[in-house]
């Protein structure tokens, strides 16, 4: 015991030394130029805050975790953090959040087009006017400060339609609990009834509305920690389409030549998201998984179950390279016939296959995986001055980058017709092309790509959140 007590005694100065060259404590984390949002809204995004102890060799990697946190929520135009490098030998510092925040409020005129993607409008629809919608939306981000946002919208022409939708993001102290809430309504003239040949069937009527739908949704989440969410959704569907769709052209548009469909939704989804930047990865990780229950026996009309993941992973390697690979699909419980517009699989939302822009493949089940390469050969931030009288856009920071991306997907359609040969087979798709970065999001690319029936073209890409 003496000689326990004598070895303790002589290492406790040893520790005391090591100690602050091993950590550094936070004394306080100093936020500038935030003008309307909410300093809670700032700190609650960042991996560390004031008071807290961390080891000196990852303080870095911290800094630089939050910085994109920071970015990621689409609230500032630039964020530059730094710390005070003098006091680090003692053991603690002081972090500086030096912030520009960006445009809130986006009274945000119309011109979309109709199809699933802009290569369909120009090339399959001829680039008709008669496929477009004007109107105009106003999204209000960071409403009162506490990055909420607020979104009205109307438009006409292919498609009316009304919305509204509000999201508040920290609903308790902790900032834990969201809540969204949204309507929308849409009428439209011609509707998509059956797809033949992977290709999508349209009916029109230029005196009438052969589609209407109104849903309606309220949607809770939990976030304990930065990264991992828990969503849980309720929602409300109404739709009703003309009698020669219903009874004529697709008996099974809703099933059993109906007319209309109302049901009740649920859906609960897991969502980790590690990655540094959402809308154009370099480094990191995004893993979500769910199951969604669409008919709860209300109306009787609909009984779909289906789950659903997606993962995938983005690594940095060698100068300037990254790359990346991932898997998704969904899997449906019921194995009965699916109504015609709830039958989606690859062509739809974020599961698309290079190569394959002007087909759609139905389907109960699908599975995707994808791998891809980019090289960043730019790198530039330009300084528009004069020209440009809002602060929050005249410095434009852009990156222009090389990709190559390799794609495979299958979709299970045991309802389909012969007519649709790319279901039930895998499909093969690659590209080649290069990618524009605006600011921090704003991504568009020019591509050139192959199939696996020989076909190929040059096609655009674009993705700008608004």
């Amino acid at each position: 015991m003496k000689v326990f007590t004598a070895i303790l005694l002589f290492c406790l100065p040893l520790i005391g030394l090591a100690g602050p060259a091993d950590s550094v404590f936070i004394d306080e984390v100093r936020l500038v130029g935030h003008k309307k949002t909410r300093p809670r809204v700032v700190l609650r995004e960042m991996t560390f805050g004031s008071g807290q102890r961390l080891a000196a060799e990852d303080l870095d990697q911290a800094v630089a975790l939050s910085y994109n946190n920071l970015m990621n929520t689409g609230l500032f135009a630039s964020v530059e953090m730094s710390y005070d490098t003098a006091t680090i030998a003692e053991g603690h510092t002081t972090v500086t959040v030096a912030m520009r925040e960006t445009w809130y409020i986006y009274p945000v005129p119309v011109f979309s087009l109709a199809d699933r993607n802009f290569n369909v409008w120009w090339d399959e629809q001829k680039r008709s006017l008669d496929r477009v919608n004007v109107g105009g939306k106003l999204n209000y981000y960071n409403f009162t400060g506490q990055r909420d946002k607020l979104k009205l919208g109307f438009t006409t022409g292919y498609t009316r339609s009304l919305e509204a939708s509000y999201a508040f993001p920290y609903l308790n102290r902790e900032g834990s609990i969201g809540v969204e809430a949204n309507f929308s309504n849409q009428r439209r003239r011609e509707q998509n009834y059956l797809t033949r040949n992977n290709q999508q069937e349209f009916y029109s009527d230029p005196h009438s509305f052969v589609y209407r739908r109104s849903q309606a949704n309220i949607t809770l989440s939990y976030r304990k920690r930065i990264y991992v969410s828990h969503i849980l959704a309720l929602g409300w569907r109404s739709s009703q389409v003309a009698d020669t769709i219903a009874r004529v052209l697709n008996p099974d548009f809703y099933g059993g030549g109906r007319v209309e469909q109302k049901y009740f939704r649920v859906g609960y989804d897991f969502r980790n998201d590690r990655r540094d930047v959402r809308n154009y990865p370099w480094k990191g990780m995004f893993f979500s998984a769910g199951i969604a229950k669409e008919g709860l026996g209300i109306y009787g009309e609909r009984d779909g179950l289906e789950v659903h993941a997606d993962y995938r992973r983005y690594i940095p390697f060698g100068q300037g390279f990254s790359f990346s690979y991932g898997v998704a699909g969904k899997y449906s419980l019921i194995r009965t016939r699916q109504p015609f517009l709830e039958n989606r699989a690859i062509g739809f939302g974020d599961n698309g296959l290079t190569g394959y822009q002007f087909y759609v493949v139905d389907g109960l089940d699908m599975l995707i995986w994808r791998t891809g390469l980019r090289r960043e050969i730019f790198k530039t931030k330009l300084d528009m001055g004069k020209l440009v009288f809002i602060d929050a856009f005249r410095y434009i920071p852009v990156r222009v980058l090389l990709s190559v991306q390799f794609n495979q997907g299958v979709a299970n359609a045991p309802f389909v017709d012969g007519s649709n040969r790319l279901n039930n087979n895998l499909l093969t798709g690659m590209g080649a092309g290069v990618d524009f970065v605006l600011y921090y999001d704003m991504v568009g690319g020019i591509q050139y790509n192959r199939n696996h029936l020989g076909e190929d073209g040059v096609y655009l890409n674009f993705m700008m959140d608004f």
